[in-house]
C-alpha cells in the first residue's frame, strides 16, 4: 500500500511526512472525523470543543406511477405490476447545519446538531413523451362505471409552497471505547446515541396556487376542513432515537472504516396527523418508518504534517439504508392531501356505517402508507484540516432508491382478534377490523400509486473550528 500513497502524493505535489522511528508513519492524535471524539482532561489538552458549520443542497427526482389495472383490460389485481407514468416529481432543499462537540472527559463528548432549512420546494410535472395524466387521476373510485365523476385526485403540474424553518434538534452523547492513539495494536470504535426532537410547526398539506392549505379541526366526534390557510409548516413533526456505532483502523496512509446506524421515529407534535381521531385499534401503521443504515468507506491520507497539524484526506464513502413499512409524508402528501376528490375530502368510519354505535370518523390528513424500500449510494469527501484548529470539507453524494408503493394501507387489520362477529368495526372484514387509513381511490388493488426509481443528489461544504 505504501508505494500507492506515496505516489497519491506525488500527484498531489506535497511531501510525505514519515516517522523517523521504526521507518512507521507516526499518525497524528485525531483519527478520521468519521470516528473523531472530542474530549477533555487529556494531558497537554484539557478541553476540546468543535463547532461546525455547513451548507448542504440536496436534489431529488423521480416518476409518480399509478397501476391501471381498474382503467384497462388488464388484471386489476396488485400483482400486475402494470403502472403507468402519472407525474415527474422534483424535490429541492437547502440547509444550513449547526454542530457543536463538547469534551467532557477522555474520549466522551456531548454534541448537539440543528439543521435549519433555507429552502424546501417540491412539484410535480408532466413525464416527458408520458401518457395525458388525466384519466388515471380521474379513475372509477367505487365502480359505478363513470371514472368522472369527480374532479381529479389531482393535477398536474403541482407546486407545493416553498417550507422553511428549523426542523429538529439533535442532542447526543459519543463515546470512544477504543482510541488508536492511546493502544495502537487496537482499532478506533465509537458508539453514539441521540435524540432528535422536533420543533416549529408540523408539515400540512398545501398548495402554491390559491387553494392554500388544509388543516382539518375536531370537535367532538366531528371534523371541518379549514381551507386556504398559508402556514404550510416546516418540520415533519416527529421525534426519533438514534443509535449508532463506528469503528476504524489506520494503516499507514489508510484507514478503513464502517458504521451501522438504527433510527426510530414516533409522532410529536403531528401526532394527531398520524392518528387522527385517537390511537384506533384498526390503524395497522401509526407510527413512522424505521430505518436502518450500513456505511463502510476508505480515507486516504496521502498528505499530512504533523508539525503543524495539517493533513488532507480523501474519503470515500459507500451506504446502504432500509427503510421499513410505515406511515409517511410521500412525494404526493401536498398533492391528494389537498385533492377536492371526495373520497378523499370524505370522512372514513371505524366500521360498517347505518349502525347505533359510536364509530370515530377518520380525516385523510394527506400522509400514507409506504411499502418497504432500500437506498444504495456513495459518496466522496474532500477534507483539509488548514491548520491545527481549522478544518474545511466539500463532499458530493449519489445515491439510488428502489421503487416503492406509496399508497399501501390494507382494508382490514387482521392482528385485531378478540372481538365478536357483530361488532360494527368488523365491517366486512373476514378477519380483523377495518382499517380507517385505508382509502378505496388509493390503497385498492389496481389503483395504487408508487415512486418509481428516484436519484439523490447533494452537494456540502462545511467548516470547523476546534478549540
Amino acid at each position: 500500500m505504501r508505494w500507492i500513497s506515496l505516489a497519491l502524493a506525488g500527484a498531489l505535489g506535497a511531501p510525505v511526512v514519515a516517522s523517523a522511528q521504526d521507518g512507521d508513519l507516526r499518525l497524528m492524535r485525531e483519527p478520521h472525523s468519521y470516528v473523531d471524539v472530542a474530549d477533555a482532561f487529556d494531558d497537554d489538552d484539557p478541553f476540546d470543543l468543535n463547532l461546525r458549520v455547513g451548507f448542504r443542497h440536496e436534489y431529488s427526482y423521480g416518476n409518480i406511477q399509478r397501476e391501471r389495472g381498474s382503467m384497462s383490460s388488464g388484471d386489476p389485481h396488485r400483482g400486475a405490476q402494470n403502472w403507468v407514468d402519472v407525474a415527474h416529481f422534483t424535490n429541492r432543499r437547502n440547509l444550513l447545519d449547526l454542530g457543536l462537540d463538547v469534551g467532557i472527559f477522555r474520549d466522551l463528548a456531548i454534541f448537539g446538531r440543528m439543521p435549519i432549512i433555507l429552502s424546501d420546494d417540491r412539484s410535480l410535472a408532466r413525464v416527458r413523451g408520458g401518457p395525458d395524466p388525466g384519466p388515471f387521476l380521474s379513475a372509477d373510485a367505487d365502480g359505478d362505471g363513470d371514472p368522472f365523476n369527480d374532479p381529479p385526485l389531482f393535477s398536474v403540474p403541482f407546486d407545493s409552497p416553498t417550507r422553511s424553518g428549523v426542523d429538529h434538534i439533535e442532542a447526543g452523547i459519543m463515546w470512544s471505547i477504543l482510541n488508536q492513539h492511546r493502544e495502537r495494536e487496537l482499532p478506533t470504535w465509537v458508539l453514539m446515541v441521540s435524540g432528535r426532537f422536533n420543533i416549529g410547526d408540523p408539515m400540512v398539506p398545501c398548495s402554491a396556487g390559491p387553494r392554500g392549505c388544509r388543516v382539518w379541526q375536531q370537535s367532538g366526534t366531528d371534523w371541518t376542513a379549514m381551507e386556504g390557510g398559508t402556514n404550510a409548516g416546516e418540520t415533519r413533526g416527529t421525534n426519533a432515537l438514534r443509535i449508532e456505532t463506528r469503528a476504524s483502523w489506520r494503516a499507514g496512509y489508510v484507514e478503513p472504516y464502517a458504521g451501522l446506524l438504527f433510527h426510530v421515529e414516533w409522532p410529536g407534535s403531528a401526532d394527531r396527523f398520524y392518528v387522527p381521531s385517537g390511537n384506533l385499534r384498526g390503524f395497522i401503521n401509526n407510527q413512522p418508518p424505521i430505518i436502518g443504515e450500513l456505511t463502510g468507506g476508505l480515507a486516504i491520507h496521502p498528505w499530512e504534517d504533523r508539525s503543524s497539524y495539517q493533513r488532507f484526506t480523501v474519503d470515500l464513502r459507500f451506504t446502504g439504508r432500509y427503510t421499513s413499512e410505515g406511515r409517511s409524508y410521500s412525494p404526493l402528501f401536498d398533492a391528494l392531501g389537498t385533492s377536492e376528490n371526495r373520497y378523499l375530502t370524505s370522512l372514513n368510519l371505524e366500521g360498517s356505517p347505518g349502525t347505533s354505535a359510536d364509530l370515530r370518523r377518520v380525516p385523510f390528513t394527506g400522509l400514507t402508507d409506504t411499502a418497504p424500500h432500500a437506498t444504495l449510494g456513495g459518496r466522496l469527501n474532500l477534507e483539509m484540516r488548514a491548520a491545527r484548529f481549522v478544518t474545511f470539507a466539500l463532499g458530493v453524494g449519489v445515491f439510488y432508491q428502489s421503487p416503492h408503493v406509496i399508497t399501501y394501507a390494507d382494508a382490514c387489520n387482521p392482528n385485531v382478534s378478540d372481538v365478536p362477529a357483530d361488532d360494527p368495526r368488523t365491517g366486512t372484514c373476514r378477519r380483523g377490523i377495518v382499517n380507517p387509513h385505508h382509502r378505496t381511490v388509493l390503497d385498492l388493488p389496481g389503483r395504487t400509486f408508487r415512486q418509481d426509481e428516484t436519484v439523490l443528489l447533494d452537494l456540502s461544504f462545511s467548516a470547523m473550528g476546534m478549540f
